[in-house]
């Protein structure tokens, strides 16, 4: 018998990733008006500095949830929490007495801090949930200094740090949202706008996507402000507000029941870039 030895050969092929499409970015647009991104993050750079995507201004969590007021920081318990302005501490201790929100012990150990400079409509940040208190009442504090430590005192289901915006006065139903005051994180811009129906009318809780058309980019995406939620900033009306957000060009996407839109948007760092969305 005759044994004939076969050998096969294996090609090995080179794949080549297909590019990215390029684009030339158009000037960018005049900034707007009153725009006024110069927070520094209430955390240590340590952080995390970025705020909680899953629980944003304005959001119920897809209804478990009563409409939130203020951003998060989920940082562990013990962290240094950080003057995001220059200003005078209003309220430090706890609310067992006092409801600085919808009800006593809400907040548990927290600080608000009236900010300087802001004219003659003051403006607040509060911080809640903390695990220690380090200021007192009436004391006058710089930008990046110690205001206590993070916890999870009060309604918290876990140690962060929950940060308002207060307008004109330190109430709940006079928050705005903070993403619009801090400042993003390094090369990163802001994205804010308005999701209206064919009417105008506001849309509620609708999910809104950014899908970069020009590189790779996080998956970043929100919802509107719910219905009887939280308010707009000042002569903006925006119902939604993404930060930390690459520069590039996108697509922004926003289903409403069997309803999509898309619209194309250059995003550009260390400002606001705004979109409206006309949902049909």
């Amino acid at each position: 018998a005759t044994t004939q030895a076969t050998t096969n050969a294996t090609a090995t092929a080179t794949i080549t990733p297909t590019p990215f499409p390029t684009f030339t970015p158009p000037p960018p647009p005049l900034p707007l008006a009153d725009e006024h991104l110069y927070w520094q993050r209430p955390v240590p750079a340590a952080g995390p500095t970025w705020t909680d995507k899953s629980y944003p201004y304005g959001s119920t969590r897809g209804g478990s949830l009563r409409p939130h007021h203020g951003v998060e920081f989920v940082v562990p318990p013990g962290t240094l929490v950080l003057a995001v302005a220059s200003g005078t501490v209003r309220v430090a201790g706890d609310d067992s007495q006092t409801a600085y929100g919808p009800q006593t012990n809400f907040y548990g150990n927290l600080v608000v801090l009236e900010l300087a400079g802001t004219g003659d409509s003051p403006i607040f940040a509060l911080y809640g949930h903390l695990s220690e208190v380090a200021v007192s009442v009436g004391q006058v504090v710089a930008a990046g200094e110690t205001l206590g430590l993070s916890g999870a005192s009060g309604v918290a289901d876990g140690p962060h740090l929950h940060l308002e915006v207060r307008a004109a006065e330190n109430n709940y139903v006079a928050t705005l949202n903070p993403l619009l005051w801090l400042k993003p994180l390094p090369s990163t811009g802001v994205v804010a706008g308005r999701v209206v129906g064919a009417g105008g009318e506001l849309l509620h809780e609708a999910p809104i996507a950014l899908q970069r058309v020009d590189g790779p980019a996080p998956y970043t995406a929100t919802t509107s402000y719910a219905l009887n939620g939280p308010n707009a900033d000042g002569a903006l009306g925006e119902n939604f507000v993404m930060d930390d957000v690459e520069p590039g060009f996108y697509q922004v996407v926003v289903a409403s029941g069997s309803r999509r839109q898309t619209v194309d948007l250059w995003v550009y760092p260390d400002r606001v870039n705004w979109v409206e969305i006309t949902v049909r």
